[in-house]
């Protein structure tokens, strides 16, 4: 008996090994707003954009007017470009094999033990209304890496090419008591292509593009995300009355409902690949908004959120999303917003400028890419450019 335990642990042991190779220590996020990162990525209980329809589904029907943004945004450790240009270079060395593996190993060496990546949103569209958006994203690609030794030195890659059709349809409770309580759910169809490997330095000397064809595998899914989205009625008298000025909302998602796993083959690289893309996890986000009086040109609210309750990798720190949002309105067409925040662990920060349709983001946020005893961060700095009508 006691040895049937012991194999049944070695086995378990086994299974969780290959599961934890197979999949990062990262909480992915197959679509993030730049107003939402900059301002820690809390954003459960503002959703008052079009990007509503991904982060809670119930803020749509409290829009009370369209939106139509068309973006294009990118977004990455700036180490990263010069990595793959260091690999490029060395891989163009004059010599033998041996002589290209000793100068790949060299330029790893100079990057050991740091984490970087790139986020690349190809031209998408998300048009919401009042009750309900639909939205259109192409590709929202992401590639992760790390420099490690383990056997050897090589980089750990894992991408994401995901392409994603939405729709969100989202109404108010009537006949509530106890203030505006709303509902939402949001239906989605993901295509996702994969990609998780070690990539020593003899493959890298034979080819220096991180993501083999080969190695990549890609299937599909369905999925839905439940929202609820309550601002309770602050009374006109009594110590709770100070509170009307803050208009304080609370909300709550299940993310990936469903969590049905990607069937395959999709469409992209090898067919015969056995590796399942990541999975969209089941989770629970919840959060809270308290607006802060206007003064002057400004306005703005502060929010906290408790994201990816449920996931695999989830933590207090990586669960905890604090942020503060400053809006300034130069006149309707010229507005826009200052964001500061706390995600990870980590600072944000973020900017947004309204120019008549033209709207540019500028967000910095950070990942954690380390282990739950050693945190490491993943920086990333990015640009959306779009227009919104």
């Amino acid at each position: 008996m006691f040895r049937f335990l012991l194999y049944v642990f070695l086995f378990s042991q086994i299974v969780v090994a290959e599961e934890a190779a197979k999949y990062t220590n990262v909480i992915h996020q197959h679509y993030q707003s730049s107003r939402a990162l900059g301002m820690g990525n809390a954003f459960v209980a503002v959703a008052n954009d079009y990007s509503a329809l991904f982060y809670n589904p119930a803020g749509l029907a409290n829009l009370d007017e369209n939106h139509l943004d068309m973006s294009f945004d990118v977004g990455g450790s700036p180490e990263l470009a010069k990595l793959l240009k260091d690999i490029d270079d060395a891989q163009a060395t004059v010599g033998s094999d041996s002589d290209k593996q000793q100068a790949i190993a060299n330029v790893l060496e100079d990057y050991y033990g740091k984490r970087m990546g790139v986020r690349v949103g190809a031209p998408q569209a998300i048009w919401a209304r009042p009750g309900w958006a639909i939205a259109v994203i192409p590709m929202d690609f992401t590639l992760r890496t790390s420099i490690h030794s383990s056997v050897g030195t090589s980089i750990n890659a894992t991408a994401y090419a995901d392409t994603t059709v939405a729709y969100g349809y989202g109404d108010k409770v009537k006949g509530f008591e106890y203030g505006q309580l709303s509902w939402g759910v949001t239906a989605k169809a993901v295509h996702r292509g994969y990609f998780s490997q070690n990539v020593n330095v003899v493959e890298l000397a034979a080819d220096p593009n991180l993501i083999s064809e080969k190695d990549l595998s890609s299937g599909y899914t369905v999925d839905a995300d439940l929202g609820l989205l309550w601002k309770p009625t602050v009374p006109d008298e009594g110590f709770f009355s100070v509170f009307q000025l803050a208009e304080p909302t609370f909300g709550l998602v299940v993310r990936n409902a469903l969590e049905l796993g990607f069937n395959g083959p999709g469409f992209l690289g090898d067919k015969s690949n056995e590796l399942e893309p990541e999975r969209l996890f089941r989770v629970i986000d919840i959060g809270t908004k308290w607006e802060y009086p206007s003064f002057w040109l400004f306005g703005g609210r502060g929010v906290m959120d408790f994201k990816n309750i449920l996931h695999p990798e989830y933590t207090f720190m990586k669960g905890l999303h604090l942020g503060f949002e400053f809006d300034w309105t130069v006149a309707s067409w010229w507005k826009g917003q200052y964001r500061v925040g706390y995600s990870q662990g980590y600072w944000t920060a973020g900017l947004s400028a309204l120019f008549t349709i033209f709207n540019l983001d500028l967000a910095s946020y950070a990942e954690e890419m380390g282990t739950k005893s050693t945190p490491i961060e993943n920086r990333y700095y990015m640009l959306k450019a779009s227009m919104n009508f």
